[in-house]
């Protein structure tokens, strides 16, 4: 891992990685466009991936908001970039190590819903004299047009459901539920909360005795600086199941505001096992 000083670019970007791919994809793309790479990273998992890319690399808890924005200052940042899944959960479960300042900012929120939180620390970053950057800004390439990618194309049923779930999981999302809605002919198998998407495909698929639809979209009021929709190889895998009970035959994303992970992949995945994905609006 190589050490760069606060000064070596005119282009310093603070990369915060959660878990995945995403964080290395853009911190390949950051330094091709001339940026000095700082890596944050919120698990030793995601410092380990990041160590032959980042000039630097800081091990780092969400709750601790003062250190994190002191290493900001003392590395001379000014932008910054949130990429890579965050569990909830991850939080709820390490509550106690939030600092002072963590604590007096949660304690102002209304609730603890991802959008309270995301616009939370958007606020306090940007009072901090540090902008932060949309994933999209880094990584547009990810994110489909309207259309099939792969070679089966779903059916006039499935797209039926398509629909239906779409309308579901716009309403889920603009209440902050979660993006991802999983349907079979027209009835709700499952809807995405705490859990993650991943979890919820396997619950539905689990009593769908039959083939079922993901759905996945963005928020109406989609902060693209966080936490912007997501699906890779994991979603597929989550939608295998066990076929005597259920499985997934669609995989439907938002177009232009659903980021598709190892793409080439993924479609070779979907043409194996029969499974369609599209991109929708």
């Amino acid at each position: 891992m190589a050490i760069g000083s606060a000064n070596s670019h005119f282009l310093a970007l603070a990369l915060i990685a959660g878990e995945g791919r995403l964080p290395v994809i853009l911190a390949r793309a950051a330094k091709e466009k001339g940026y000095r790479v700082v890596g944050f990273a919120l698990s030793e998992a995601a410092g380990h991936q990041l160590e032959d890319i980042a000039d630097k690399i800081y091990q780092i808890a969400p709750g601790q908001l003062g250190r994190n924005r002191q290493l900001f200052i003392d590395e001379g940042l000014k932008e910054a970039v949130f990429v890579g899944k965050v569990p909830k959960m991850n939080l709820l479960r390490n509550i106690t190590k939030l600092d002072w300042t963590a604590i007096k900012t949660l304690a102002k929120l209304p609730n603890l819903n991802d959008d309270t939180i995301q616009f939370a620390v958007g606020d306090f970053m940007e009072a901090a004299g540090i902008k932060v950057l949309t994933q999209s800004e880094f990584l547009r390439h990810l994110f489909p047009d309207v259309g099939v990618l792969t070679k089966r194309q779903p059916t006039a049923e499935e797209y039926a459901d398509i629909d239906y779930g779409y309308k579901v999981a716009k309403e889920i999302a603009r209440l902050d539920i979660g993006q991802t809605a999983i349907v079979r002919k027209r009835m709700i198998l499952a809807i995405e909360a705490i859990e993650g998407t991943d979890e919820a495909i396997k619950r539905a698929v689990n009593y769908a005795h039959g083939p079922v639809v993901v759905v996945k979209v963005a928020k109406p009021n989609q902060d693209q600086r966080f936490d912007i929709p997501t699906v890779g190889m994991n979603t597929l895998q989550s939608m295998l199941g066990q076929q005597s009970k259920g499985h997934g035959s669609v995989l439907a994303v938002e177009a232009k505001e659903t980021m598709v992970v190892e793409k080439e992949e993924m479609i070779k995945f979907c043409d194996e096992h029969n499974i369609a994905m599209v991109a929708i609006s």
